[in-house]
């Protein structure tokens, strides 16, 4: 294996990992306030990994993953089936996709079933954007195709053009990560998100970058919270301002709110961007290693890079 296929193999598998170990940082703090997280746990230091337990974040990642390497693509009533049948309640569903899931368990087409909730708006929160790490990572050369199937995988429990838009943002910032494209990350964000209300954040972002806002600032301007727009902008922040793994990571949690999820979208761009050798080995330790645990995260990234070579030959 070539030096540049290793680099990339040890992306794919920092992102999926990424995933799970930030997702498995927040996890504990979720709905904790930035000032409370800083008066248990201080402000010097870094968060330990203590109880190494992903959420649904982590679970429904892997589905997506597992489905994208069953069809060697995207099939939407796969991915749907996929996710319900290995949705285990006790990793902490949100009631949007809970609600969802049930639908399709009973039978609702996967492109319909979550059409009827929220009054018929569909959700607009960042329950797609946290599991879409497989698809940044397997069209991450072609941005057209990245953001079709971020739109489709998203329609299986997020029809809101807000969701899908920030799952599509998501996906893209993991694309630009693998290809090593930081420095022109934000303006190629800016130029490729459709919805004003994420362009608004990506110009916001520019500027708290210059200046190295506090985290009341980062809160205020970003958002820490379950909508999309309130939580895939501030990942995307985390990831740009500091020059590490564990930086970003325990900077995005330290900000509150929605701790899983800001901290696995995090943990997928850094891995995605550094490589599966930058995440501290201490969180990698502590991360679960059950049936579907690291071990098994690991494998799936390896089959996607393993799709991805054989499609460039």
């Amino acid at each position: 294996m070539t030096e540049s296929k290793r680099d990339l193999r040890s992306k794919f598998i920092g992102a999926l990992l990424g995933t799970a170990v930030g997702d498995a940082l927040g996890a504990p703090l979720e709905g904790w306030s930035s000032e409370r997280i800083t008066r248990v746990y201080g402000d010097a230091g870094r968060l330990a990994l203590v109880e190494g337990r992903y959420s649904d974040d982590t679970e429904q990642m892997i589905g997506v993953a597992e489905s994208l390497l069953i069809i060697k693509g995207f099939d939407g009533a796969d991915m749907a089936r996929t996710l319900v049948q290995n949705m285990n309640p006790k990793r902490g569903y949100g009631p949007g996709s809970r609600a969802a899931f049930e639908r399709l368990r009973a039978g609702e087409r996967w492109d319909e079933a979550a059409q009827h909730l929220f009054g018929g708006m569909g959700s607009y929160g960042n329950g797609a954007a946290m599991r879409i790490a497989p698809i940044g990572l397997l069209y991450h050369d072609n941005p057209k195709k990245l953001r079709e199937v971020a739109y489709r995988s998203s329609q299986i429990t997020h029809t809101h053009e807000l969701g899908k838009e920030g799952a599509a943002l998501q996906a893209f910032a993991i694309a630009l990560a693998v290809r090593n494209e930081r420095e022109e990350m934000q303006p190629q964000l800016e130029a490729f998100v459709q919805q004003d209300v994420f362009k608004q954040k990506l110009r916001r972002m520019e500027r708290l970058l210059r200046t190295e806002a506090s985290s009341g600032e980062v809160i205020a301007e970003l958002g820490n919270g379950m909508a999309a727009f309130d939580s895939v902008p501030t990942a995307i922040y985390s990831f740009l301002r500091f020059e590490d793994f564990e930086h970003s990571v325990d900077f995005a949690i330290r900000l509150g709110g929605d701790t899983d999820t800001i901290g696995a979208m995090t943990g997928a761009i850094c891995g995605a961007y550094y490589g599966a050798q930058a995440i501290p080995s201490d969180w990698l330790a502590q991360l679960e290693d059950g049936e579907k645990g690291k071990r098994y995260i690991q494998r799936l990234a390896e089959e996607l890079f393993d799709i991805t070579v054989k499609k460039e030959l």
